[in-house]
């Protein structure tokens, strides 16, 4: 298994959990969890970046029961606002609703959008159609200029005319910014997941290989034979499961020619975690910064989801991009320049200066895929090397990428994997059946 990222746990435990008695992830961090990772401060844990429990991410639900967390999720509906023009705006209430700079008739349109995508749950129809097309049929131009045009370009750097409209779809279906969001009191829940699921990983007897990093792959007669490491050790396998990004793969395989690999390109993020002792002056917790004249793309407060992170009293706060590559210039920027920007946006936005006491910076070159109009999964398995499968967050287009979508993908990988060798598992059945017994407001 190479990546230990929550793609690459799924699919390793649905492997074990098959009847695989041999198997074996190649993680080059120190930790599991890959994206859904965290930081330590003091005593406390925090994610690397924004991560909230959606409560229709049913893989997730699943793997939170079976790691006996699920019961201490708590649920809150959050306030999420667009800053655009030195105003904020609460979409999700009538008086913010109604003060957004939208005409009447576009405001209708808009509700009916939000309305079509909610009871829509298969957009498989607007595949290689446009999220500009979908929102000018459904609601019109007006309120794509108004909204969406603003929202693809501070997801992916793009107009709607480049976003897929199958991708838009489905986010909205979701609901992110509407439905009530979950989290664990006094934890991080991404790091109680991936303890939770390392626990697993050890009780199935698979074998985990930290700061393992793989540097090439042996290959003979259509087949690759073995991961080598940095220190020149060779691990053989029969099988090999890739959810690394599709760009480091392809590099350690240049000879790989199946088709869709090569088309994938990734976003970069720069994401911000910081505490202070200051109260903020919103409650939303979820800020755009839609004007897009800002280095950040949106501010999150943390404890406003969460009142239990950290240390009581402290305020957390995350600021975060969304590049359309790793090569933009802000992406280079030293960490001083770019603590300075995210200040100036945080007075910019609430009107005060922002005082920190520490700070955490993280940089993640390939982030999620870029889902433009075309975009297709790529096939699950290699069409050029005969024991390669494939899983990640580039495989879960068009639902949106999130924490259950990447558990879900190796899931649906191994579980094909299984029946190639003759062998079946009832982890996509017990998923897809899974209900939560409650939702705990807190």
């Amino acid at each position: 298994m190479l990546g230990g990222g929550l793609s690459g746990i799924a699919a390793a435990l649905t492997l074990a959990e098959g009847g695989l008695t041999d198997v074996t992830l190649l993680e080059r961090g120190a930790t599991l969890g890959g994206l859904a990772g965290s930081f330590e401060r003091d005593g406390h844990f925090y994610p690397l970046g924004y991560h909230h429990i959606l409560h229709r991410d049913r893989a997730l639900l699943y793997f939170l029961e079976r790691i006996g967390a699920l019961s201490d999720v708590r649920w809150r509906r959050i306030r999420m606002h667009f800053h655009l023009d030195g105003e904020a705006y609460d979409l999700g209430r009538v008086a913010g609703f109604l003060r957004y700079p939208m005409s009447l008739p576009d405001k209708l349109r808009f509700a009916r959008l939000m309305v079509r995508a909610f009871v829509r749950k298969d957009w498989s129809a607007w595949e290689d159609r446009s999220a500009a097309e979908l929102v000018d049929r459904l609601a019109g131009p007006g309120v794509r200029l108004a909204i969406f045009e603003r929202l693809t370009r501070l997801k992916f750097e793009l107009p709607c005319a480049e976003v897929s409209g199958a991708w838009l779809g489905a986010r909205l279906h979701h609901r992110e910014g509407s439905a009530p969001l979950g989290y664990i009191p006094r934890a991080n829940w991404t790091k109680v997941l991936c303890d939770g699921l390392a626990r697993l990983l050890n009780e199935a007897g698979v074998r985990v290989r930290l700061r393992t990093r793989v540097t090439r792959l042996q290959t003979a007669d259509g087949r690759i034979t073995a991961a080598e490491g940095e220190s020149g050790e060779r691990l053989t396998g029969d099988i090999f499961v890739s959810t690394i990004p599709t760009e480091i793969y392809r590099g350690l395989l240049p000879e790989e020619s199946t088709p869709g690999l090569e088309q994938i390109r990734y976003s970069a993020l720069l994401s911000v975690v910081c505490a202070t002792r200051q109260k903020v002056p919103t409650t939303a917790y979820w800020t755009n910064l839609a004007t897009l004249d800002r280095a950040a793309g949106a501010i999150f407060l943390l404890t406003e989801l969460n009142p239990t992170i950290g240390r009581p009293g402290d305020t957390c706060i995350n600021f975060v991009t969304h590049l359309g590559g790793r090569d933009r210039p802000l992406f280079q920027e030293t960490d001083e320049q770019l603590m300075e920007r995210y200040r100036d946006d945080y007075k910019a936005v609430f009107g005060v200066e922002l005082d920190p006491f520490w700070t955490h910076i993280a940089r993640v070159p390939m982030y999620s895929p870029v889902f433009g109009r075309r975009y297709r999964n790529p096939p699950i398995r290699s069409g050029t090397w005969r024991n390669v499968w494939f899983a990640g967050n580039y495989r879960t287009f068009p639902s949106i990428v999130s924490t259950g979508t990447a558990l879900g993908s190796g899931v649906e990988t191994g579980a094909a994997l299984l029946a190639e060798l003759g062998r079946r598992t009832g982890l996509p059945e017990a998923i897809a059946r899974f209900r939560p017994k409650a939702m705990i407001r807190g």
